[in-house]
């Protein structure tokens, strides 16, 4: 109960710090105007064929109105 209460809901430390980074990474691209799950899957499918991740792409521009 103390381990997941420390690794937030996690099952370990470490799985706690991989939610944290991919959370950053989710947030930042839907800040930026992007579809965070759709940028995601397409850099892992791009990380199974090369063996590097992409850089994550620039804000989106939005139209003013």
């Amino acid at each position: 109960m103390v381990l997941r209460k420390n690794s937030q809901s996690n099952r370990s430390e470490r799985g706690a710090a991989t939610q944290s980074v991919l959370m950053s990474v989710y947030r930042t691209l839907k800040l930026s105007g992007h579809d965070p799950l759709g940028v995601m899957v397409e850099a892992l499918r791009g990380y199974m064929q090369t063996g590097e991740l992409p850089p994550l792409p620039g804000a989106v521009a939005v139209a003013e109105g």
